[in-house]
């Protein structure tokens, strides 16, 4: 599944956690081409922000990842602006784009050890905590509803 592409968003599945119903939770991001050998750019910064997704059995999409971000983040409206205003400004960051404030999700995890029952392992049931990573913080998703809560805690 590492060169599975997902044909509704044109992203590569880059981890995922499997679901006992035989749908998954995968991270998606842009894959390497000929024509692109260091990765394609994010069609939109919506879905790069925004590239978690709840697959069915059948790989239909059940929800795109929402974000409840730390209290103490800027709100997107003002990331957006900041980072176009860097960007016009020569501020070179990958962060900082034509479109906005890039902040796409760089991991994906499942941590087993609070699980209810010992099996299926590698399948998430009731007590496991599937989390996220940004390039600076860490996020905590609710497999059910598909929010993802910031933890407050940066990445190291």
């Amino acid at each position: 599944m590492t060169r599975e592409i997902l044909s509704f968003c044109d992203l590569r599945v880059i981890d995922m956690v499997k679901l006992a119903d035989g749908g998954r939770i995968v991270h998606a991001s842009p894959y390497s081409t000929p024509e692109f050998p260091t990765g394609k750019d994010w069609p939109d910064i919506e879905l790069a922000n925004h590239n978690v997704f709840r697959l069915n059995a059948k790989n239909e999409v059940v929800w795109q990842v929402r974000r409840i971000e730390n209290p103490t983040h800027m709100p997107w409206d003002q990331l957006h602006e900041m980072a176009k205003r860097l960007r016009r400004e020569g501020r070179i960051d990958g962060a900082y784009t034509e479109q906005g404030y890039l902040d796409p999700f760089t991991s994906l995890g499942m941590d087993e050890h609070g699980a209810v029952e010992p099996e299926p392992e590698g399948v998430w049931r009731p007590g496991c905590v599937v989390y996220l990573l940004t390039r600076w913080w860490s996020y905590v998703l609710d497999p059910e509803t598909g929010v993802a809560t910031c933890t407050g805690d940066q990445v190291k």
